[in-house]
């Protein structure tokens, strides 16, 4: 077992372990009140539900399931939950549990966060990407029409708890989105490096990827300087991932979007010819097809509707190699050129 410390606004931790052994005395006691709301999604709820149910021992559980799939992450799914929960008769001193992916997770941390103007919150990843990622770090959110992760909060949750065996259950394509988000962080930090992911052990790059994100929510909680690093790839990424329908998973977008932004580096000067084809020999190790079906200017106009955006420029994340991100304030057309 290994327990990471989040010293944020709110401060938590983070438990990684083989099995759900230590569940009982890390988490159960942060569980605020007598009453807790278990949302997940039709894949997880038949494989792991009963399980953490049992483990919820003196609590009154009451379980939701969604469609699982980013097209759940929406504002009628929002409040068409946020309206059960309140005929459930929960409180403001009940708890909300996410037991699922990124979409459970950014979909009930959201609910929490806005229920009754904040009330408990426990994340339980069952995905890679979740794990490594979406499920630490405050961010939470739902889709609009306009975009991904358009409406949400920054809202810390009381525990996290990742049972590493779950991974067992995932097919290659989960696995590979999970991946995308672990490259990600080889690209600003070099705590992990390419051969980390040609050997992988998935208990030390969940640890290692935690303990990254971890220090840059630290020193920047609120995505105002650093912890834009985070967004590297996802520029372009969650613009692919809108023009596909989300028919992709989000994992393989950002591993798109992360050639991209090696393609927009090399291109501006921030990076050698030799990194940039060291870069892109790394991102194929993914299995992901680097290239997409869509025109400039169709990624430009989707791309303009990113939070980040402003105006006519957007702060992207660029690269001058392994471990050396860039952030800087440019036009879109500036990257868009090297699509």
């Amino acid at each position: 077992m290994k327990t990471i410390k989040v010293n944020a606004s709110k401060k938590y931790e983070i438990t990684v372990d083989y099995g759900f052994e230590s569940f009982k005395t890390q988490v159960l006691p942060l569980i605020k009140g007598d009453t807790v709301a278990v949302i997940t999604d039709d894949n997880v709820e038949p494989l792991y539900y009963s399980e953490i149910e049992s483990l919820l021992e003196g609590k009154k559980v009451y379980k939701f399931v969604i469609k699982a799939g980013e097209e759940s992450k929406n504002a009628q799914t929002y409040i068409s939950l946020v309206n059960a929960l309140a005929k459930s008769g929960l409180s403001r001193k009940s708890t909300v549990i996410g037991l699922g992916g990124g979409v459970v997770g950014d979909l009930s941390a959201f609910i929490a966060s806005t229920y009754m103007r904040g009330i408990g919150y426990v994340a339980i990843p069952t995905s890679l990407l979740s794990m490594v990622d979406s499920s630490v770090g405050g961010k939470t959110g739902i889709d609009l029409d306009a975009g991904k992760n358009l409406l949400g909060t920054f809202f810390q949750p009381d525990a996290v708890y990742i049972n590493v065996n779950l991974i067992k259950t995932l097919n290659k394509r989960e696995l590979t989105s999970g991946l995308g988000e672990i490259m990600k962080y080889a690209f600003i930090d070099n705590r992990i490096t390419p051969s980390d992911i040609e050997n992988i052990d998935y208990f030390d790059l969940i640890v290692k990827s935690l303990e990254i994100k971890r220090d840059i929510v630290e020193r920047d909680e609120l995505e105002s300087g650093d912890r834009m690093l985070l967004n590297f790839g996802h520029t372009v990424g969650h613009a692919i991932e809108k023009l596909y329908n989300y028919s992709l998973s989000h994992g393989e977008c950002v591993i798109k979007g992360m050639y991209y932004a090696v393609k927009s580096s090399y291109r501006l000067g921030f990076m050698s010819e030799e990194d940039k084809n060291r870069a892109i020999e790394f991102l194929k190790l993914s299995g992901v097809e680097l290239s997409v079906d869509f025109s400039k200017e169709e990624i430009l106009s989707v791309m303009k509707s990113d939070k980040k955006a402003d105006g006519d420029t957007v702060n992207f994340v660029f690269s001058k190699g392994f471990a050396k991100p860039l952030i800087k304030k440019v036009l879109f057309s500036d990257v868009i050129g090297s699509l």
